[in-house]
């Protein structure tokens, strides 16, 4: 599957200046991504075009070549995509079993497949016992962003997005989510990190994109961003990007 966008601008109010400028950018859906830039400069503005939350961006979008036109909100449904946002939306009164259990119930999993998969997504994120009996509004912030990524990752998906995952997580947990990523690779599940953590991006992603101030700094093989910049450090390679957009 790949996501394919075509002179892409969007803002947030017509008489607002573009909070995203003309994005020219492919992603595939069988490798890791790994999406990064400063506060404002549009990361989860993209996300949301991507997941048609925004629909009224100027440019195109196309899904496999196809232009996407969904407006009845199940683009995620259609295509198999998981997602995280960056603050979970969890109900307070049930708990990330129950929760866990009705979504794998809406994709399309027999109780024995959710039970499986939950019992494998609980071990790799060591959700602990407290997944199946306390409430959700009794969680930690941790905790409800661990569910979250679980709940992303459950069923038939081909591709997830994770907005700033790592937000609330331990050091534990961090290695955690990076595993789950890695053996979601493995099974052909690509993913999408939008995170400020550059390090965890450059363990762990195959394609990186860069954004400043709602332009495409880079977007390309990290592997070659790397090589062009005398395999400097991914936070290094950034950091200079961004200085000489600055100087423009």
């Amino acid at each position: 599957m790949k996501f394919a966008l075509e002179s892409v601008s969007y803002k947030y109010h017509p008489t607002a200046s573009f909070c995203l400028s003309d994005i020219n950018l492919t992603v595939e859906s069988g490798r890791v991504t790994g999406l990064a830039g400063a506060n404002g400069s549009g990361k989860t503005t993209l996300i949301r075009i991507l997941l048609r939350q925004l629909v009224d961006y100027q440019g195109n979008y196309y899904i496999d070549g196809e232009t996407v036109h969904d407006i009845a909100a199940n683009l995620c449904a259609k295509y198999g995509i998981g997602y995280s946002p960056d603050i979970p939306v969890l109900d307070d009164v049930l708990t990330g079993y129950e929760i866990l259990g009705i979504v794998g119930q809406i994709r399309g999993l027999t109780r024995q497949e959710a039970e499986d998969q939950i019992t494998l997504l609980s071990s790799l994120l060591d959700l602990g016992p407290w997944l199946r009996v306390q409430q959700c509004g009794e969680y930690s912030h941790g905790m409800r962003k661990k569910v979250s990524i679980a709940l992303a990752y459950l069923g038939p998906v081909r591709f997830v997005i994770l907005d700033e995952p790592l937000n609330g997580l331990d050091p534990v947990a961090v290695m955690a989510v990076r595993t789950l990523i890695e053996q979601k690779r493995g099974d052909k599940v690509g993913t999408l990190v939008s995170s400020h953590i550059l390090d965890f991006i450059e363990q762990c992603a195959d394609f990186c994109i860069l954004m400043k101030q709602g332009t495409l700094i880079y977007g390309g093989g990290l592997r070659q961003l790397r090589t062009l910049h005398g395999n400097k450090r991914l936070d290094e390679i950034y950091l200079s990007l961004f200085r000489a957009e600055q100087k423009r």
